[in-house]
């Protein structure tokens, strides 16, 4: 992920004159600069860029999640959000001595941030901002950066490398980071250039001369990338860009560890690696903020991955399980309720996929024939179901999946519900080996819905109480309410299956599987919904023709259960879908490993009702095109406050009308 820091920043332009000066000068000193691309490595791994930072942070506070920032309710908790993403963000400071935000003042064109790996290496840091009309602003930051570094021990000295100055800080131990480092800045073509790496400088410094090779731009990976989403941004210029090469970058990002430090558990990118995902050579996109009146957010994402030469399944062991056939219609299914917090569909060839999964299973098992011996004793063992897997089951599925989500109030850590569905070529087939692996599940046990087999199976209570974590002296939550709800929680839902309609149906709670399988009127389905259809048909004006995958979320839904168990300090506790992402990456990796439950950081007591931050959060989606060589994606937030779509239908986006 790539995170843009929003600072701020104030200026007045007196009259229409003067504005049409403003932008005269900055139009030229743009076609001058030089593009950030081409001076970064060719072994950059993963690469960001703002193209004007001042149009960002207006574009930003244009949108409703940059208002509701700005909401006065909002501001004791955006300042501690702030408070703990700057503890997070420490790598440039701790490698350059300087801060995200002190770019916005010294930036008068593009700034580009790179992370450069090579083998056996440390990864480094390469920073270019174009400064261009903002020299006072730079040789200040410059100032700063060295009393910074100054506290540090540093010791600064100065070079001459073709008739440019290089000043190079010398930066001993500390106690964040026990090793030596050093931070070395120029500026050339009023271009501020900066590395934690001497090598890495010069390199920069050479890339000046504008010759093709050893640069970022020359990788082709990076060009296809960027090709595919210049084609699909239909002239729209992306405010954001970024670049990622997913196993170069995860590597580099690696060998930050303090030298002798093994991380525990398995190398699972070793893993992936060996098993041929990294055929997946680059993904980059585009970003855009406050677009056509309409857009919140507009995103492009390329994904590349050529195929291998002589591989007659395009590429090798399980990542030729990654087919995501297109097709031109993936419409929600009438059964799906209009009452739903998201909504995921998407192809895949399943045979195909089981069948290239075993060596991948094996992997993560740890040992051979792990796979093989989990379908053998499914077909074999005298107490089991005696089911062969893959005749009886996968040989008759289909090649769509659903996946949807939704919530019970009140709000807990285990509110959210969901449904996984599966499109089958034979019902039949499947339904008899459901209920061969049912009737053999002690837990299980067989009820009737409207004329449909529903099996309910009772999860297995587990004693939690290490999980109990001291709320300390939040007595505004305290009440008969939280006790009842905390009586009810000891309850275990039972999770449900059913095999219907020409789908097999499994869904977390038997309640929620109801819900779906009831009978339901024209308007009660979600593809009525006028929010789902906006997005849908923005969408497929976006990107038209075939596709493998669709998404649509009511981001007020999908967010309310984080905002309120942020309200609770009960964040850490989080089940749901988005908040386990949140969980997965906010806890220390040392603490994920031993399972230690990590400690909520921010402070969300003060935070508003959620009723009244929710006209902030409008309808999202996504879709995904497969290609021959990788994925095409196009994803987009509308606004909630933004008039509906013209009389002729049409959004501007770019240089052309989208109708």
């Amino acid at each position: 992920m790539i995170l843009v820091r929003r600072v701020s920043f104030s200026y007045v332009l007196s009259s229409a004159a003067l504005l049409s000066l403003a932008v005269s000068l900055l139009s030229s000193t743009a076609q001058a600069a030089v593009p950030t691309d081409t001076l970064m490595s060719s072994e950059t791994r993963g690469y960001a860029s703002v193209l004007n930072i001042h149009t960002l942070k207006q574009h930003w506070q244009q949108t409703q999640m940059g208002q509701l920032v700005q909401d006065e309710a909002m501001k004791p908790f955006v300042k501690d959000l702030k408070r703990q993403l700057q503890r997070k963000m420490t790598g440039i400071n701790d490698k350059l001595g300087l801060q995200i935000e002190d770019l916005s003042d010294i930036a008068g064109g593009e700034i580009g941030l790179g992370i450069v790996g090579r083998d056996n290496e440390r990864a480094v840091v390469s920073l270019v901002v174009d400064t261009t009309g903002r020299e006072f602003q730079r040789e200040e930051l410059l100032e700063k950066v060295a009393k910074e570094l100054a506290k540090r021990d540093a010791i600064r000295t100065e070079s001459i490398v073709s008739g440019t100055k290089l000043t190079t800080f010398t930066i001993p131990p500390q106690k964040r980071l026990p090793i030596e480092q050093t931070a070395v800045f120029f500026v050339k073509d009023n271009m501020l250039c900066a590395s934690d790496s001497p090598l890495e400088a010069r390199e920069m410094l050479r890339r000046f001369d504008g010759q093709a090779g050893g640069r970022l731009v020359d990788v082709p990976s990076y060009q296809e990338t960027v090709n595919r989403c210049l084609e699909g941004a239909d002239g729209l210029e992306p405010e954001v860009r970024w670049y990622l090469d997913p196993f170069g970058y995860a590597r580099a990002i690696n060998s930050l560890e303090i030298a002798g430090k093994k991380r525990p558990g398995k190398d699972y990118l070793k893993i992936l690696d060996s098993e041929g995902f990294s055929a997946i050579k680059g993904i980059g996109g585009f970003v855009n903020l406050a677009v056509g009146g309409s857009f919140e957010l507009l995103h492009r994402t390329a994904i590349y991955a050529p195929p291998i030469p002589g591989e007659p399944d395009k590429y090798r062991k399980a990542m030729r399980m990654m087919k995501f056939p297109n097709s031109k219609s993936l419409s929600a299914k009438p059964w799906l309720p209009r009452k739903l917090a998201s909504y995921r569909t998407f192809n895949c060839d399943l045979a195909n996929a089981f069948n290239h999964f075993e060596s991948l299973f094996d992997k993560f098992a740890g040992y051979d024939e792990a796979f093989a011996g989990v379908l053998e004793g499914l077909e074999r063992d005298p107490y089991g179901p005696q089911v062969d897997v893959k005749e009886d089951f996968v040989k008759h599925l289909g090649q769509r999946i659903v996946l949807v989500t939704d919530y019970e109030v009140p709000i807990t850590p285990k509110c959210e519900r969901f449904l996984f569905v599966v499109e089958l070529a034979n019902e039949a087939a499947v339904a008899a080996t459901v209920q061969k692996f049912m009737e053999n599940d002690p837990d299980a046990s067989r009820t009737e819905f409207e004329g449909k087999t529903v099996w309910e199976i009772q999860a297995v209570e587990e004693d939690i109480s290490d999980l109990d974590i001291e709320i300390g002296d939040l007595d505004l939550l305290d009440s008969e309410e939280d006790d009842e709800l905390n009586a009810d929680a000891t309850e275990v839902p039972a999770s449900a299956v059913c095999v219907t309609g020409g789908h097999l149906y499994y869904a977390s709670h038997t309640d929620f599987l109801k819900r779906i399988l009831s009978q339901k009127g024209p308007e009660e389905v979600l593809s009525s919904a006028g929010d789902y259809r906006e997005v849908d048909t923005s969408l497929s004006r976006l990107l038209s023709g075939p596709i493998s995958a669709r998404t649509f979320l009511r981001t007020d839904e999908v967010y309310r259960p984080i905002y309120e168990l942020l309200r609770q300090g009960k964040m850490p506790e989080s089940e749901t879908l988005f908040g386990r992402l949140l969980n997965r990456m906010l806890t220390p990796p040392d603490d994920e490993d031993e399972g230690i439950l990590r400690e909520q950081k921010i402070d969300g007591r003060k935070l508003p009702d959620f009723e009244m931050v929710r006209r902030y959060f409008g309808p999202a989606g996504t879709i995904i095109r497969s290609d021959d060589d990788g994925w095409f994606v196009v994803g987009a937030t509308l606004s909630k406050l933004a008039p509906q779509l013209r009389a002729d239908n049409s959004v501007s986006v770019g240089k052309s009308t989208v109708r």
